[in-house]
């Protein structure tokens, strides 16, 4: 995902650097990858108008072929190809819009990997230091101590505490965890001046007021912000110890919308919750309507058994990704839905029956003055091949005595064609205007 991600960061870098906001810029994000893939949800729209128009034929076809599957086949095929209709291409849009939202988890999750201007390395050192420091306080915490309370007991023994720690946190057998993350010196070192600095950071690392515990070990980037908050109180100077830069860019980066902030998981006890109900409303309204426009175009998909079932697992879905992930997936998930709504009520006031049917005549006009095969009559030509028959027989057998091989235009020719179109076009300007005309004799072309 990390190759789709990173375009998607670079865009995700200019919406920032318009809004000064991640929620709105998520927004701004959200229009402008939707405007990128619209031609494909104008062809979705265009391939699922024509397959309703054609369920009636399929219909008849499967009723007549029901007992030759070979046939049945051939003769879908044919039909799909004399009406220029692609079964699978609806599928297309669908997969690229889950492509993005997957690709998008990176992204939310890492803002200063895709958003700031920091190099690689300074951001995965400062990851680092705060996964260690959880990976440590959680384990001081399992033995029913804290931090002050090793330096307390390591002082009354004359010890040097926090060459006592380094040591502590290295052992393999009373800190397994501890000694497992920090497999540097330098990762080791960087969490004894944290904690020279700050006594009792562990006390405030594991506290669920302040960090998802299961965000700040595995996604350690999303958990930078709350160091340089108001909630990170007398703690905002931690980041300084690895970076200053990466503190200076947390404390300007607004990752939040109204005050919430985009790496908190939903929970149902706190506003938070409002994201992943949102979400689930939007897809629900967004069914519904997909639902009552394939009633009108094509009512009898709708008694296949559990169609019904499938079109409302999406908000429920949505629902779940919402609540399992940061809010900023949901909000990203939010807007989604609430442009394809927008979007589904614009195509389906376009792609009418009436205008299907007219766009479906001008594509196989098209396709027959082209000479080119579509992709459905290579994939029909291909079937016929692999059944062992002679697809130019079986269209000479179909058009009769009068047939005649299609042949493949040369260049010369289809620009012949192209400036007699042209040619005709300027006559009947220059007929409607009254002015002179001169016929392009096509000269250049020889």
């Amino acid at each position: 995902m990390s190759l789709i991600a990173t375009p998607l960061g670079w865009i995700m870098k200019f919406c920032y650097w318009l809004c000064k906001n991640y929620g709105l810029a998520l927004l701004l994000f959200t229009f402008i990858t939707r405007i990128i893939v619209f031609p494909l949800y104008v062809k979705q729209q265009k391939n699922t108008a024509k397959m309703s128009m054609l369920k009636p034929k399929l219909d008849e076809i499967q009723k007549k072929y029901s007992k030759n599957q070979q046939k049945l086949q051939e003769e879908q095929m044919k039909l799909y190809t004399e009406s220029g209709t692609n079964p699978m291409a609806s599928c297309l849009p669908m997969i690229i819009s889950l492509v993005i939202l997957w690709a998008m988890i990176p992204v939310i999750y890492g803002p200063l990997t895709y958003v700031s201007n920091l190099d690689k390395d300074t951001v995965k050192e400062s990851n680092n230091l705060i996964s260690d420091l959880s990976v440590v306080s959680k384990e001081v915490k399992s033995h029913d101590t804290t931090l002050e309370e090793l330096i307390k007991g390591y002082e009354e023994e004359n010890k040097d505490p926090y060459e006592e720690m380094k040591t502590l946190f290295k052992d393999k057998d009373q800190y397994p965890e501890s000694a497992k993350a920090l497999d540097s010196d330098k990762r080791v070192d960087n969490v004894i001046e944290t904690v020279k600095k700050y006594n009792d950071i562990d006390t405030f690392v594991t506290d669920e007021t302040y960090f998802s515990q299961g965000l700040i070990t595995s996604r350690p980037e999303l958990m930078t912000f709350v160091f340089t908050n108001e909630k990170g109180g007398k703690y905002s100077g931690v980041l300084s110890v690895v970076s200053d830069k990466v503190e200076d860019f947390a404390k300007d980066f607004r990752y939040d919308l109204f005050g919430i902030y985009m790496g908190t998981i939903p929970k149902w006890k706190s506003i938070s919750c409002v994201i992943p109900i949102l979400s689930f409303l939007l897809n629900l309204i967004l069914t519904i309507l997909s639902t009552i426009h394939m009633k009108k175009t094509n009512p009898e998909a709708m008694k296949v058994g559990g169609s019904m079932a499938m079109m409302y697992i999406m908000p429920l879905f949505s629902l779940w990704i919402a609540f399992s992930y940061p809010i900023g997936l949901g909000l990203y998930w939010c807007y989604s839905s609430l442009f394809s709504i927008f979007q589904n009520i614009i195509l389906n006031k376009i792609y009418t029956p009436e205008h299907v049917a007219e766009i479906i005549e001008k594509d196989k006009a098209k396709a027959k003055a082209s000479g080119k095969q579509t992709f459905m009559e290579k994939v029909a030509e291909a079937q016929l091949i692999q059944a062992g028959k002679d697809p130019a027989e079986i269209r000479k057998q179909a058009a009769g005595d009068d047939y005649e091989e299609p042949k493949k235009k040369s260049k010369q020719e289809i620009s012949r064609e192209n400036r007699n179109k042209l040619n005709e076009a300027r006559r009947r300007m220059a007929e409607k205007y009254g002015d002179d005309y001169d016929e392009d004799d096509g000269s250049q072309d020889k």
